[in-house]
């Protein structure tokens, strides 16, 4: 979805779209995310408008992907909804404007006379998918020893034995820091 910046007007305009999933599953491909696949296209809406030379979007996207989990390697369902707003401003011109003040820190930037609306819906898509992807927070995950899923029943796997040259560790007594004045 691409925006023409002078079809932008002051006063809000909603438009809905759907996003591609081939191009996401791509980029997640690109990007080491492996551990994901977008299963069904996300549905954006996305509210846009000016100020000047400075365009706002506010949106939604929802949308769900698979997950492979960290703990346990089974496929999992992800449904996400994300709200994000952007303010997009043409780049400092002079070698003065070069240097952004604090406020212009929330800004991002754009050229050219063409609006990538997908671009800003894929990237906060991206900001929604865990860094460690878990099927669910108390995962038991795999026995180390024999490859069970502890989630699904126990293993019937001996303790692991400790090895004896790391025993004396054990009686160690770390001492929190002191702090001199």
């Amino acid at each position: 979805m691409r925006l023409l910046v002078e079809d932008i007007k002051s006063s809000p305009t909603r438009i809905c779209f759907t996003e591609a999933v081939e191009g996401l599953n791509r980029i997640l491909e690109k990007g080491g995310g492996a551990d994901f696949r977008v299963t069904r296209p996300p549905q954006a809406e996305v509210t846009h408008w000016r100020s000047g030379v400075t365009l706002f979007f506010r949106g939604t996207i929802e949308g769900e992907v698979t997950g492979q989990c960290a703990r346990c390697l089974e496929m999992y369902l992800f449904p996400f909804t994300r709200q994000f707003s952007a303010a997009l401003t043409p780049p400092a011109v002079t070698e003065r404007e070069k240097e952004l003040s604090p406020e212009e820190l929330e800004f991002s930037f754009y050229t050219g006379d063409e609006i990538d609306v997908s671009a800003l819906v894929q990237e906060q898509i991206l900001l929604t998918l865990p860094s460690r992807p878990l099927c669910r927070e108390d995962c038991k995950g795999l026995c180390a020893q024999c490859g069970t899923n502890l989630n699904l029943q126990p293993c019937e796997c001996r303790p692991l034995r400790s090895d004896s040259r790391l025993s004396v560790l054990v009686t160690l007594h770390v001492s929190p820091p002191t702090t001199s004045k």
